[in-house]
């Protein structure tokens, strides 16, 4: 196990969808002494571009003032995601002085690519913390990322009648909750200016050499962050009841996903890799989004672990 100089480590994790983010916060769960906050900021993010897309309004960055605000924001973002969410964890002004609060030994910070996406809202990035990047191959991300887009808006009501033909549903085209086209250019965004402004040297990790080789991408990752390394963690509890510790936007938010989350939820290790996606069976919209993103993908793959 590695050694503990006795400073609390502190880390962000940023990712684009289906990166096997949730079942590695999970794993990492298991540390003792670990704190998780779970896509706090990512809902921050995600209620803001909706408020003012719905209302034409400017999204406040602080709760304190603009009550009446946050519990419209917090209402209009709850329909998207099926569940209610709590309105002063939604607010950027909020999250950071309650995460930079935290005396934990370890803390992890799971984060989607548009949690921070301008200048405004990246005056609220936290500070002390190591800032690792999740990608991977975007034909793997999109392929599974309009499933389970398309499996949760028919759970949470949001595709009805004709809609309900998944055939008909295009992930650039019918994802209201964030933009499908920009999360491949958000990342490498965010990744630049971090590199530019916060952590020069963040960790990038591409999710398929995670699942294809867990301890040593795991090892790697322990020893680079600070965190402590065993090889207790290529094994967990498949009970979600860890998770009911995370710090969250919603206490229901785990559990309604189940589209994006339950897979991760549930598990008790990493899974080997499938086979590579055959491109030429794949969704149109899969294929345009994925031929688009690949640019940034690649150039943020050249750097990783």
């Amino acid at each position: 196990m590695a050694d503990f100089d006795g400073k609390p480590v502190r880390l962000f994790l940023w990712h684009v969808p289906r990166t096997i983010s949730t079942a590695l916060t999970k794993c990492l769960s298991g540390i003792d002494g670990m704190d998780v906050w779970f896509e706090c900021f990512t809902y921050c993010g995600v209620t803001r571009r909706n408020y003012e897309l719905a209302t034409g309004e400017v999204m406040p960055m602080e709760y304190d003032g603009n009550e009446e605000q946050a519990q419209q924001a917090a209402s209009i973002v709850g329909r998207l995601v099926g569940c209610k969410v709590h309105a002063d964890r939604i607010m950027y002004g909020n999250v950071k002085p309650r995460m930079e609060a935290s005396t934990s030994k370890y803390m992890v910070a799971k984060e989607g690519c548009a949690a921070f996406p301008d200048e405004k809202s990246r005056k609220y990035i936290p500070t002390g913390f190591k800032h690792v990047f999740f990608i991977r191959d975007p034909y793997r991300v999109f392929s599974s990322f309009r499933k389970a887009m398309y499996d949760h808006q028919v759970s949470v009501g949001l595709r009805k009648g004709d809609a309900i033909d998944e055939k008909a549903f295009d992930l650039e085209k019918d994802n209201a909750i964030v933009p499908s086209s920009e999360l491949f250019i958000d990342i490498h965004d965010v990744w630049k200016y971090v590199r530019d402004n916060v952590d020069p040297n963040p960790i990038v990790i591409n999710s398929d050499d995670l699942l294809a080789n867990p301890a040593e991408m795991l090892s790697k990752f322990c020893h680079l962050t600070g965190l402590p390394y065993s090889d207790s963690l290529l094994q967990w509890d498949a009970s979600p009841d860890i998770t009911k510790t995370w710090e969250v936007a919603s206490d229901e938010v785990l559990e309604k996903a189940v589209p994006f989350y339950g897979t991760a939820l549930y598990s008790s290790k990493f899974q080997p890799p499938k086979p590579p996606v055959c491109k030429d069976r794949v969704a149109p919209d899969v294929r345009k989004l994925s031929e688009a993103s690949m640019p940034y993908f690649e150039e943020m793959n050249k750097f990783k672990i």
